[in-house]
């Protein structure tokens, strides 16, 4: 019954958003993201997760992106920790005179920086990506993101809602940049294991073609 209300809570709350991105916005893709993770600590201030990504597009009609990712965490001192990221893609790339599923790489370096407060818990992830074709010349996105981040506090939640925003600026490639919007619900089954909710919603603004943008609703399934 915890579950079936956490998780009605949270649907009713993308209900409203999306009814309201749907009438009084652009038109907007929908998209879908899923992952299975498995994390476990080495000690104290380290840890590991391995992941799986499978991704929709095009209003859930489409395969996006298969995603195999690994990501390693070690605090520094005083909550300030370090992250590293290595991702494989197969990209489904349906546009243009090339098609088909692309084979991709991207690392990720970044810092990130937590503070308490009495109601809300503060968050500021800094970091630098590169995404890079294996299959193809000259295709790839050197980012830099920067994602603050808040908790808020409710009384009697085991995991509170968090809500974040997040800027893409492309350092080298097509110069595009993206500003992401979001809301999350972590729910634990069991000591163990736990279902994140997240809706999110993307605005692209390119230099060489139109601006677009997507909603974004993702679950993930964690077990350590």
């Amino acid at each position: 019954m915890f579950i079936t209300d956490r998780v009605r809570q949270f649907l009713i709350f993308l209900y409203v958003i999306l009814i309201n991105n749907f009438c009084f916005a652009q038109p907007s893709e929908l998209k879908g993201w899923s992952s299975v993770e498995y994390g476990f600590e080495i000690n104290e201030n380290l840890k590991i997760d391995l992941s799986q990504h499978f991704r929709l597009k095009e209003d859930l009609n489409v395969i996006d992106t298969y995603i195999t990712e690994s990501e390693i965490s070690y605090q520094l001192i005083n909550k300030l920790t370090f992250l590293g990221q290595l991702r494989y893609y197969s990209r489904n790339d349906n546009i243009g005179g090339i098609q088909g599923f692309e084979n991709m790489m991207r690392y990720r370096f970044g810092i990130e920086k937590k503070l308490n407060a009495n109601k809300l818990n503060f968050e500021l992830r800094i970091a630098y990506q590169n995404r890079f074709s294996l299959d193809r010349e000259g295709r790839y996105k050197k980012r830099l993101r920067i994602r603050p981040l808040i908790e808020l506090k409710m009384i009697d939640w085991t995991n509170n809602p968090k809500i974040y925003f997040e800027y893409f600026d492309e350092i080298k490639g097509n110069e595009q940049k993206v500003y992401r919007y979001g809301i999350s619900k972590k729910i634990n089954t069991n000591k163990s294991q736990s279902i994140t909710l997240r809706y999110l919603y993307q605005k692209y603004i390119e230099k060489h073609s139109s601006n677009s943008s997507a909603n974004i609703i993702s679950i993930k399934y964690s077990f350590n």
